[in-house]
């Protein structure tokens, strides 16, 4: 097979981790793959030297959002060679694959709500773009159940659930420490992740000897009255040291695609407080797996000093059996199911 990935610029992001992943295991596997990429940034992922890398030049225009992404498209339909598939993982690198139907198939593989819903008048072509997106017919694939029923309810369409990996290499022993070392991953401006929750937690847990840990790409200055230590780990090995140095990972997110930190982390035996953000739903066990909790400041303090009172009982309680959820999630099992629908779409058509 020839599979040709079109992308506005790789990230460090659970997404394109997943599109990373599929491109050295499907070379791995004997099947040819293009990687077409806006810009210059650097790789978030190594990438085998089998995957055929093409870098478009381009420069994202900040003040004209709607000139931007309309050459940003035209940019990727002129540069994607013949190919068997054409997997597309944002909106807007779907109309480009579209637009080449006589070079390849495109699979949409939607792994967040994209579902933008702008106010501003001149930006409203985008939302079109995106209705039309979702509408069309052709297989989308995403990560969760959640994912898949918005799919259906909001765009009557069909789509296929294929859940990422989880990286097994993120482990630790328990280790109890002399403060409780709670840990928060992620962009901490993001409203959606819930980091401005957290803090306002963090700011009342005056009676509880602790340090909260943040893990990202940010560089950060964080003013508080209490204890903050800040990681930027540069590549997986990094995260999963973070991981191991502590006890605690909050995921306090109001929506997910699937929620892959939280897998994460529960694949590294941490105990883990979560509250539903959607995607989460396909793994977690309230009480089994992890702790549940609503997006409340209040709430949350009197769960953490609960924890803080007895951690060798939350941790016994849910450690081994987060590990066990986690490693259901292979990587091989992912790549198991995408190979197997691009022949299977290839071989109908």
């Amino acid at each position: 097979m020839i599979i040709t990935i079109p992308s506005f610029g790789l990230c460090p992001t659970g997404g394109d981790r997943v599109l990373s992943s599929i491109a050295n295991n499907f070379v791995k596997r004997g099947h040819k793959i293009n990687i077409v990429s806006l810009g210059r940034k650097p790789l978030p992922y190594p990438l085998s030297p089998r995957v055929n890398l093409i870098t478009v030049p381009f420069k994202t225009d900040k003040k004209n959002r709607i000139k931007s992404v309309m050459r940003a498209m035209n940019n990727i339909a002129n540069n994607l060679p013949y190919s068997d598939i054409f997997l597309a993982n944002y909106i807007f690198t779907v109309i480009p694959c579209i637009a080449n139907n006589n070079l390849g198939r495109t699979v949409f593989l939607a792994q967040a709500n994209e579902s933008y819903d702008f106010k501003q008048r001149s930006l409203k072509i985008l939302n079109g773009l995106t209705y039309s997106t979702y509408k069309l017919n052709i297989p989308i694939v995403t990560p969760s159940s959640y994912l898949k029923k918005m799919i259906e309810v909001k765009y009557n369409n069909k789509a296929l659930v294929i859940p990422p990996f989880v990286d097994l290499k993120f482990k630790k022993e328990y280790k109890k420490h002399k403060k409780l070392r709670i840990l928060f991953v992620g962009d901490v401006k993001s409203k959606n992740k819930g980091f401005d929750i957290l803090y306002q937690v963090a700011a009342k847990l005056k009676n509880v000897n602790f340090e909260l840990n943040i893990a990202t790409q940010r560089d950060l200055k964080i003013k508080a009255d209490f204890p903050v230590i800040i990681h930027r780990p540069k590549d997986d090995k990094g995260l999963a040291n973070i991981y191991g140095q502590c006890d605690i990972l909050f995921h306090l997110c109001q929506e997910e695609g699937f929620g892959l930190t939280l897998l994460e982390a529960m694949s590294a035996g941490l105990v883990c407080v979560v509250s539903d953000s959607g995607g989460v739903r396909d793994f977690i066990i309230p009480n089994k797996n992890c702790l549940l909790v609503k997006r409340d400041v209040n709430s949350i303090v009197k769960l953490i000093k609960k924890i803080n009172e007895n951690l060798d009982y939350y941790n016994t309680k849910l450690s081994d059996n987060a590990k066990k959820t986690a490693a259901q999630y292979t990587e091989s099992r992912m790549i198991d199911s995408f190979e197997k629908l691009f022949l299977k779409i290839i071989k109908a058509s």
